[in-house]
């Protein structure tokens, strides 16, 4: 005879911090579930705090106010199925880390079984060991005579698929299993990065077939601070997907999974990686600005290609009225760019004013040549951008409001970028994009409102023109650093493969390679004031990039 569990799944959007906010928002979902009379209903984890709470784990308040609100969801239980809620709890150790990372049952009003989370992540964006205890011992509890088992984010993510490197020596959903376990959740918080979402169905149905449980996969979703957490939770049996959960969205669904018996499996829908990061960073846009309390975004238009996208994606994110553009011309600038500045802004249908810098960079470089301070070359060159930048955050400042930044990725990585100049603002939305990403962005945006019969939101005129910072006459990219084709995998590689200078060179020049490599180690200090780019890439250029700033070590990176 076929054997059913009926699971409810919670992908819930919490707010760091906001305890009481975050447990309404289960209590509420929660509720709602109860209608389709559901055997448990699982959160992701750390689903009271929101993840990563940081340093705010060390505030015995928010502890506090956790247990709090537990005994309050424990309540809700007393008429209905068991709960299990991701928690930070404290530890009975007087030495080591004083919390557990935590999924604890709720059930019939009461907190009953706890697991501690096993495998601490401690790499790139984690750093899970500053904070937690490891727990020891698998737990599987009993749900309506169905033995479940209970595991936590970085248990199921314990092999060298994971970052290249074995970090773990234990298996903790092949011990539950071993426990006894029939069917198996996974609370977790798993970031975004491209293509991630297949990444994840894989493991999970690989783990399923190797434990013979069925696995449900509950997963956070929303943007927090330079981090995206993007749903897709699911449901995985016999090998196989057998339930989906939205993607960039809070959801909730109840599905039978079968613990005896076959399943139906469910065929995914592909779809191209810019389509994939144009979702998530438009939810990580959108939440930037919900949580910190901001409604509306400040964005310098240049008329070139990156500005245009940073404005389309502020506006998918937070609406038209919601966005202020502004071009600031000095003399160098061709009319061409404001006119692209300008049509790129009567598209999207945003605020936009011209305000002309020339007299204000004339001003300031008399006031320096008058005081035998005179600056040539890059030094008076950048007298614009800074410019720029001090008008934008004066505005933004006016306004109530947060600028962001336009840079991408290519050029964050070699310091092509002006500190205090374009690099200001709160928010880098395209600052895990590399150049050709951003293109591809751009042509999205295009084919999204050309279906819906509107002209394109990005002219051929931005998408064509060869790009350049236009701080004088004639200024190209190509004439200041690679190719963005070229440049683009050489980055790639070193980044987020991990290559050294040998290795990359043997697919380019050694002088181009060599000169990407030293201008990304010495532009260390600028990417650490510049604002978070939103993560997509398994290794931004944000706090999962963590290099010293005041170091020599071009010359050993050179493989030899």
């Amino acid at each position: 005879m076929e054997k059913e569990l009926k699971i409810g799944i919670i992908q819930h959007n919490p707010i760091i911090g906001d305890v009481r906010g975050n447990c309404n928002k289960v209590t509420d979902e929660y509720g709602e579930l109860l209608a389709t009379d559901p055997d448990l209903v699982v959160t992701p984890e750390l689903s009271l705090l929101g993840y990563p709470p940081r340093d705010l784990l060390h505030r015995s308040g928010i502890l506090d106010a956790q247990e709090s609100t537990l005994n309050d969801l424990a309540s809700e239980t007393e008429d209905g199925p068991p709960l299990i809620v991701g928690a930070a709890v404290r530890t009975d150790y007087e030495t080591g880390a004083p919390i557990h990372n935590a999924a604890i049952v709720l059930r019939d009003g009461e907190w009953s079984e706890t697991y501690h989370k096993r495998l601490l992540p401690t790499y790139d964006v984690f750093d899970e060991h500053r904070y937690f205890r490891r727990g020891s011992e698998p737990l599987v509890v009993d749900v309506g005579g169905t033995s479940v088992g209970v595991t936590i984010c970085e248990d199921a993510w314990q092999d060298a698929k994971v970052t290249g490197t074995q970090r773990h020596d234990e298996t903790p959903l092949q011990d539950t299993a071993a426990s006894g376990a029939e069917l198996i959740v996974t609370l977790s918080a798993s970031p975004f990065s491209l293509n991630k979402p297949s990444r994840r169905e894989n493991r999970f149905t690989t783990h399923a077939a190797e434990t013979g449980c069925p696995v449900v996969f509950a997963n956070q979703v929303g943007g927090n601070d330079e981090l995206i957490f993007d749903g897709h939770s699911l449901v995985t049996v016999d090998g196989a997907v057998h339930e989906r959960l939205a993607g960039f969205d809070s959801d909730t669904a109840v599905v039978d999974v079968p613990i005896t018996g076959s399943a139906a499996a469910r065929t995914g829908e592909s779809e191209t990686r810019a389509a994939q990061a144009r979702e998530a960073l438009m939810l990580g846009v959108r939440d930037y600005f919900e949580k910190t309390g901001f409604e509306e975004a400040v964005i310098g238009l240049s008329g070139g290609i990156d500005s245009a996208v940073a404005a389309a994606l502020a506006v998918a994110a937070l609406g038209k009225d919601s966005v202020y553009g502004v071009s600031l011309p000095s003399e160098i600038t061709s009319e061409q760019s404001v006119a692209d500045a300008r049509a790129v802004a009567a598209n999207l249908e945003i605020e936009f004013d011209v305000i002309p810098i020339g007299a204000m960079v004339e001003t300031i470089s008399g006031t320096l040549e008058a005081n035998d301070a005179s600056l040539t070359g890059v030094a008076a060159e950048n007298i614009q951008a800074r410019i720029r930048g001090a008008i934008l955050m004066g505005i933004a400042n006016q306004r109530d409001a947060l600028v962001l930044t336009p840079d991408n990725k290519s050029e964050a990585a070699v310091g092509y970028c002006t500190l205090y100049g374009d690099a200001v603002g709160a928010l880098a939305p395209l600052g895990d994009c590399y150049k050709q990403l951003v293109y591809e962005l751009a042509e999205v945006f295009n084919r999204t409102l050309a279906s819906a019969g509107t002209s394109p939101v990005i002219p051929r005129s931005v998408i064509e023109k060869e790009p350049t910072a236009e701080l004088r006459a004639g200024q190209a990219d190509e004439e200041e650093i690679p190719a963005y084709e070229v440049l683009d995998p050489i980055l790639k590689q070193y980044i987020e493969g991990g290559g050294n200078a040998e290795s990359i060179q043997r697919g380019y020049p050694d002088h181009v390679v060599d000169e990407a490599l030293r201008r990304v180690t010495h532009a260390e200090f600028k990417r650490r004031q510049t604002p978070p780019p939103l993560r997509i890439t398994q290794k931004a250029l944000g706090r999962g990039w963590n290099y010293p700033i005041a170091a020599t070590y071009d010359h050993v990176l050179d493989g030899h």
